[in-house]
């Protein structure tokens, strides 16, 4: 008897052939279930009814930035990003970032709004991401005062106007840092 025969014959081997065989036909059983069972065919979406046709909104025209939003935007980091003067930033805070919060509450500091060290002696660099009638969002470069180990930061602030006539108003609806916030350098 040869060296390969009598492998075949052995008990061992034999076992493990047929743990081998067992596992190939539980993976073979496994992949059927899976691609045949499992997938949902892909159907086409039903066609719209007949009637009316649908167009796409156009995009809202593109207006220059209202001094006024400028104006309430660098108050608001001037106030609730700096954590001063907490209850004026609280009026230049929308219905929608103030959410539930009081007067009172919200003079805490434990506000929905990313704190920052910024140096606001002199003007941060702004990119108008829009600018509609009623909505802008910017792009705002802070960097940290003089001795602060906190590095440069890029925020959206989102400013939406309420009102109208001489009632028209700016209010902050929006601040968020832009990518991942900076760590001290401490």
């Amino acid at each position: 008897m040869s060296a390969l025969a009598s492998r075949f014959s052995s008990p061992r081997f034999q076992r493990r052939l047929l743990w081998v065989g067992g596992a190939v036909l539980v993976a073979g059983v496994v992949a059927v279930i899976v691609t045949k069972v499992w997938t949902s065919p892909t159907v086409a979406p039903p066609p719209p009814p007949p009637g009316k046709v649908q167009i796409a909104k156009q995009e809202e025209k593109t207006v220059p930035l209202d001094p006024a939003a400028q104006k309430v935007g660098e108050r608001f980091i001037e106030t609730a990003v700096e954590r001063k003067n907490l209850a004026e930033s609280w009026r230049l805070a929308a219905p929608a970032l103030r959410s539930d919060f009081t007067l009172e509450r919200w003079k805490t500091g434990d506000i929905p709004v990313v704190p920052y060290p910024a140096d606001v002696s002199h003007g941060a660099r702004v990119k108008i991401e829009y600018s509609h009638k009623d909505s802008v969002l910017l792009l705002i470069l802070l960097e940290p005062k003089a001795g602060e180990k906190t590095k440069p930061q890029l925020f959206h602030l989102g400013l939406h106007a309420f009102g109208s006539g001489k009632n028209r108003h700016w209010l902050v609806d929006y601040w968020a840092p832009f990518g991942v916030p900076k760590i001290p350098l401490g």
